[in-house]
């Protein structure tokens, strides 16, 4: 779902924690501080699939991370809207083209 500026509804994407195994990397020496330790291995979040294992809910209608208070640095600076996000919207076929007038 997009707002009227084009920017994606966190809460019913999820998009951008779905999309590479290798994703979610722990950046900074506090990084994966606070996460439970099943959640993690070699470095960065685990994952299932592509999909990071505290991811839950329903890719495209309602999800929410289950970590968000300790998600790391990279998930924190991922911006909703930009061109890395309707990136990763389209890869999954979260973004729809623009109706034609």
């Amino acid at each position: 779902m997009l707002a009227e500026d084009n920017v994606p509804d966190c809460e019913s994407c999820g998009g951008c924690c779905a999309y590479s195994w290798e994703w979610p990397t722990f950046i900074g020496d506090w990084d994966g501080d606070g996460i439970m330790e099943h959640l993690k291995e070699d470095g960065r979040m685990r994952c299932n699939g592509n999909r990071c294992a505290a991811l839950m809910g329903t890719l495209g209608e309602s999800v929410f991370c289950s970590v968000y208070e300790h998600r790391p640095l990279v998930c924190r600076e991922f911006t909703a809207g930009s061109d890395a996000c309707h990136a990763v919207r389209a890869q999954l076929g979260l973004d729809r083209p623009e109706p034609e007038e």
